[in-house]
């Protein structure tokens, strides 16, 4: 005889919740004719990557480069 596997009784699905589209709007400023990049680059993947920034408890903000793993403290 073997262990029990369960009671039997069954879970319900889970219901995933809609991702919400990002806006590239968000990552540049249009003056002009002039487009500048927001957001800080990584100093160690180069200019194509971007870094995020996350709010600590303490008020600071943490950038973390989602490639290399890098994180600064400002």
């Amino acid at each position: 005889m073997g262990k029990k596997k369960g009671s039997g009784q069954k879970k319900g699905k889970t219901k995933h919740s809609k991702t919400e589209r990002v806006k590239v709007s968000k990552f540049y400023s249009v003056s002009g004719d002039k487009v500048d990049k927001l957001g800080k680059e990584c100093p160690k993947c180069g200019t194509a990557v971007k870094m995020g920034a996350h709010k600590e408890k303490d008020g600071k903000i943490r950038y973390a480069c989602g490639k290399c793993g890098m994180n600064i403290f400002e």
